[in-house]
């Protein structure tokens, strides 16, 4: 039982600080390798310059929330 405790809390700590290696390493490089790209496509909508930012921006804040990435809710 103690084991399976350990196990358990052990499990739970590593899970902890994978998330959180994911959340402040992984997250930031997603968005500083695709602004770029937005940046550039950005100058080829019909939107305002600001508006088509923000709206690639969030895009892709969207989908890393959408594909379960994200810790928040």
């Amino acid at each position: 039982m103690l084991t399976s405790l350990m196990e358990l809390v052990l499990g739970f700590i590593v899970e902890c600080l994978l998330s959180l290696l994911w959340w402040f390493l992984l997250f930031p490089v997603v968005w500083l390798v695709s602004l770029p790209f937005i940046l550039i496509m950005a100058r080829f909508r019909p939107q305002p310059y600001g508006l088509a930012v923000t709206g690639m921006l969030t895009t892709v804040h969207c989908a890393w929330r959408d594909w379960g990435l994200f810790l928040t809710p």
